[in-house]
């Protein structure tokens, strides 16, 4: 069967805005954070944002000792569809600048809904109430974030989770810890939506790692009070590669889909793969990109004056979303020249694939992607992701959160 069908996807009526720019500041990875539409033009997103001096390399890198070391997580808010963003109503929902000793407190709180604390509670700390949620409810978020306040030298990275009821205005103040499989020492979950089950009951796809990375299904039946691990969703089979990124779509039939980036090992691309009862058991993922049906190759322009210590992939970070028209669509970031942001589509439910389209290739450095995206009105699409131009700054470019409307024909 083809991974691809031998068509074209028409964007039309782009428009490109700055959500989140400063020369002295890097804003980055919202796919990390999330993206939430609240209804009647009223759109939140969720990304870090840290000072930044852009002297060295090491003021770019990412992750422990890079900029996310000393970022905040921030809400922004748009009432006009994405179109302008007020400043006035950021929200930081977490703080990495603060001490570890005050982060570590913050993760390792005890909450009166657990039975039994995990190894990783802290025993001693207070027991706090928590609040009662309906994650179904339109009205809620949910923030998966990671800070490195755990055991070791560096410390280890903790993952949990905040929920909002008040569209991410205010937030819960003890976090849901989400600690990985056994077996594993790490897990992380990125902002793309929860799947909401007909009974009530949510899934998020998670990347566990150390050792064998990959993808863990997780749920949770209590408004996300406890996430427990259900099934694995795919692992590189040559123990060489990973794949991450995962992002769930629950289709009208009840099909749960889940779409990954699969990093080196058996290949290097978008797949995706599909269960049948709920999450339990998954096919063998498939590509859903084709070589030899890309535009890239042609909208190639002289080398980026940028050195090429980012490494360059021809894909990262997808972002699948499904459309009120039935059409499924995969926003991804390209890390090769020309660097960009593109997308291909499905017309029947994922099982053929347009050819790749290019949303924008006029980047100055591979350091871009993670975009986050919402169906705004019928056919039209926001999308918010971090971004570089050659502004004069070091290093190639001022990092910020970029955003794009457009429709597809």
């Amino acid at each position: 069967m083809p991974t691809a069908a031998p068509v074209s996807v028409r964007i039309t009526d782009v428009e490109h805005l700055k959500v989140d720019y400063a020369r002295d500041r890097y804003s980055g990875h919202p796919r990390q954070g999330g993206i939430f539409n609240f209804g009647n033009g009223e759109i939140a997103i969720l990304y870090h944002r840290a000072p930044c001096a852009y002297h060295s390399r090491t003021d770019v890198l990412h992750d422990f000792g890079g900029y996310h070391s000393h970022s905040q997580v921030i809400m922004a808010r748009s009432y006009d569809f994405g179109q302008t963003w007020d400043r006035t109503d950021d929200v930081v929902v977490f703080d990495e600048t603060k001490p570890v000793e005050e982060r570590r407190a913050f993760v390792r709180q005890v909450d009166t809904t657990m039975p039994i604390a995990p190894d990783a509670i802290d025993l001693s700390a207070p027991v706090v109430p928590r609040e009662r949620i309906d994650l179904t409810s339109p009205d809620t978020a949910i923030c998966f974030g990671r800070t490195y306040a755990g055991t070791g030298d560096p410390p280890a990275l903790v993952c949990f989770a905040l929920r909002s009821a008040d569209r991410g205005r205010t937030w819960e103040t003890v976090p849901t810890p989400i600690l990985p499989p056994s077996g594993h020492a790490v897990v992380h979950k990125d902002g793309h939506p929860l799947v909401q089950m007909p009974d009530g009951t949510q899934l998020a796809a998670m990347t566990v790692g150390n050792p064998s990375a990959g993808i863990v299904l997780y749920g949770t039946d209590d408004n996300g009070l406890n996430w427990d691990p259900i099934a694995r969703v795919h692992n590189d089979p040559t123990s060489a590669g990973r794949s991450t990124y995962a992002g769930l779509l629950l289709l009208p039939g009840g099909q749960l889909q889940c779409y990954m980036l699969n990093l080196n090992g058996q290949r290097d691309c978008l797949q995706m793969n599909y269960s049948e009862d709920g999450g339990y058991s998954w096919s063998t993922p498939r590509p859903i990109v084709r070589w030899g049906q890309s535009p890239w190759a042609a909208a190639a322009r002289a080398p980026a004056r940028v050195p090429r210590w980012v490494p360059g992939k021809f894909y990262r970070s997808p972002w699948p979303m499904r459309l009120h028209d039935g059409r499924i669509v995969v926003l991804f970031a390209r890390r090769k020249p020309p660097y960009g942001i593109g997308l291909i589509a499905s017309e029947d439910n994922g099982t053929t694939w347009s050819r790749e389209a290019i949303l924008r290739d006029d980047a100055s450095t591979p350091d871009i992607g993670y975009p986050v995206a919402t169906e705004t009105t019928p056919g039209r699409i926001f999308t918010a992701y971090y971004y570089t131009l050659d502004d004069g700054n070091n290093l190639g470019g001022t990092r910020f959160i970029a955003g794009t409307t457009f429709c597809l024909a």
